[in-house]
């Protein structure tokens, strides 16, 4: 039986676009090649421009490249815009793919850019990256959400775009669960208990994704992993997450191609399958693990896309 994987943000397709490297086999963390070692295979691609003047058409040609290369690579990979669209991927047995931007910068901060991308085929947005703009601060500055900010989050949820709380304040993560129609995202962010950095996720906060169907991402990079910066690390994150009742909630989000390295042991997205066998010789029941690994995230997307 193969392993299944659904993960919540790679940061692959910039340098695919920016060195001219083909989606489907490349020398990154991930391409499609590697993703279709495993089955049921879903990768959410975020695209996050360089933050200077040009980022919005930059994230649009971005965009352009990734969707020109799935339909190169039609064979193998579906831009995937419904979760029956996630079906049809399963079902043929190709990878699946979703697209986020991080950072709604990159989108002019502009709901009517919100729904062009979203007619191109964006799903997922990140209200910010790690710079404050007009909808809401960041964990780096801890500014909450504006006004405008609030009319953007009732927006995209009504148009079926998720919400990713990656990098927004603690403040701001709290005043769009104040008004979310639908369940968020943190799709990359591991937990501050375990490590106390300003990326990650308080226990309060995981503990509300869990009470309203949201979903949490393990988080590869090694400064918000702490500890042994192995997978090692990654296992006491999500063995804390567990504690917090987060069987449900716990899915992938390594941020490959986003970090510079791995934990120890692990090349790319191949290497994915460590972590797996790692949380069996745990004695973790393989439904837990394949509720981690695909089913946790493919149920929050039913939700929220």
């Amino acid at each position: 039986m193969k392993i299944p994987y659904f993960d919540a943000h790679c940061d692959t397709a910039l340098p695919v676009y920016e060195y001219g490297k083909s989606l489907y086999k490349n020398n990154f963390h991930i391409d499609i090649e590697r993703l279709s070692a495993y089955a049921p295979a879903v990768q959410v691609f975020s695209i996050c421009a360089p933050h200077r003047e040009g980022m919005v058409e930059k994230t649009e040609w971005v965009m352009d490249e990734l969707i020109r290369q799935l339909l190169l690579h039609g064979d193998k990979a579906i831009l995937c815009l419904s979760a029956s669209d996630l079906d049809e991927a399963e079902k043929q047995g190709k990878v699946g793919v979703l697209i986020s931007v991080e950072g709604a910068e990159k989108l002019g901060c502009s709901i009517e850019n919100l729904r062009r991308a979203y007619k191109k085929g964006l799903r997922i947005v990140h209200l910010t990256w790690n710079h404050p703009n007009i909808l809401s601060g960041t964990c780096v500055d801890g500014g909450g959400l504006t006004e405008k900010g609030r009319e953007f989050v009732l927006a995209a949820q009504e148009m079926g775009v998720a919400l990713d709380m990656s990098h927004i304040s603690e403040k701001a993560f709290w005043d769009i669960q104040a008004i979310a129609k639908k369940p968020v995202l943190a799709g990359h962010s591991n937990s501050k208990t375990v490590c106390d950095h300003i990326r990650n996720l308080t226990d309060e906060q995981f503990k509300a994704l869990v009470k309203t169907g949201g979903a949490a991402g393990l988080n590869m990079y090694l400064d918000i992993l702490g500890q042994g910066r192995d997978i090692d690390a990654v296992l006491a994150h999500a063995e804390h997450f567990l504690s917090l009742g987060g069987e449900k909630t716990l899915c992938l989000g390594g941020d490959l191609d986003g970090i510079p390295e791995m934990p120890k042991g692990m090349k790319g997205v191949q290497d994915m399958a460590k972590l797996y066998e790692a949380m069996l010789c745990r004695n973790w029941s393989e439904d837990l693990v394949r509720d981690i690994f695909y089913r946790n995230l493919r149920s929050f997307m039913e939700r929220a896309i």
